[in-house]
């Protein structure tokens, strides 16, 4: 019986690309060097004001990037102002009290140096000094609290952000004494973190610090592992996930995306 000659031709070359293949051991390492993984946010944060007051300006909204420093919320700084101006307005009064009970102590010490004074006035005197001290103290102390709460009646962005989330609206009263309520969520805008779930194996020698790439649709980008936790599974198998930290700037990748983190040969 006759052989078809094309037919023996691809077998053999077919062949011949394995046997390639098994001995450099590319068909095993092409798919033990990476692992499948999601985008996620490299920093989240929740922001509230620490001080009660009435929303005034919101000028943000979910999805919206900003830059750091942008106004995020403000509440109506009216009676923060009035307040801080109410602290302030006897302020010099006061110091002025206490510089005078000062010297009237000085002057009532060197009577009673020279005895002529007596040990009850010169008490007196002591006493009536401390306490203008201690009132003009509390008035200082008072201002610049009233100035800190105007200071932070307002919400910044710590960093360049994507907004998450608006959990309020203009004219809504803030109160967070009893439990501080999530007025606006963030994420860096500039950076996200690759993760990925893998076993002690596959983890090997790698460290915190250690150069990473992470790949999607093709797109190759170079990382750093920002963190490595302990995950127990529901099947009791302890596994590591695998954090790294990659700078965003001119991507279009996003938190809840797939890539693949590339895992260095052993």
């Amino acid at each position: 019986m006759r052989k078809n000659p094309t037919v023996t031709a691809r077998g053999l070359t077919a062949s011949f690309a394995l046997t390639t293949l098994l001995a450099t051991g590319l068909a095993g390492s092409a798919w033990a060097a990476e692992v499948q993984g999601q985008l996620t946010f490299a920093e989240r944060l929740s922001l509230s004001t620490p001080v009660a007051g009435v929303i005034d300006v919101l000028p943000v909204r979910a999805g919206e990037r900003v830059e750091a420093g942008a106004l995020l919320l403000s509440l109506d700084r009216t009676p923060f102002d009035q307040r801080r101006r109410m602290a302030a307005a006897g302020l010099e009064g006061l110091r002025l009290s206490a510089d005078e009970a000062a010297r009237d102590a000085e002057r009532v010490q060197a009577l009673y140096d020279r005895t002529v004074g007596s040990e009850s006035e010169r008490a007196l005197a002591v006493i009536a000094r401390e306490k203008a001290q201690g009132r003009h103290e509390r008035a200082r102390a008072e201002t610049a609290l009233r100035a800190w709460e105007r200071e932070h009646a307002q919400l910044h962005a710590p960093f360049a952000a994507r907004v998450l989330a608006v959990n309020a609206a203009a004219g809504e009263v803030v109160s967070p004494r009893l439990s501080p309520p999530t007025l606006i969520e963030i994420a860096r805008a500039d950076r996200l973190l690759a993760s990925a779930l893998i076993d002690a194996d596959r983890l090997g020698d790698i460290e915190l610090g250690d150069p990473l790439a992470v790949i999607r649709d093709g797109e190759r980008r170079d990382g750093v592992v920002e963190a490595i936790r302990v995950h127990n599974g529901e099947d009791g198998q302890v596994r590591y996930r695998l954090g790294v930290l990659l700078e965003t700037e001119g991507l279009d990748w996003r938190a809840g995306q797939s890539i693949s983190v590339e895992l260095p040969d052993d």
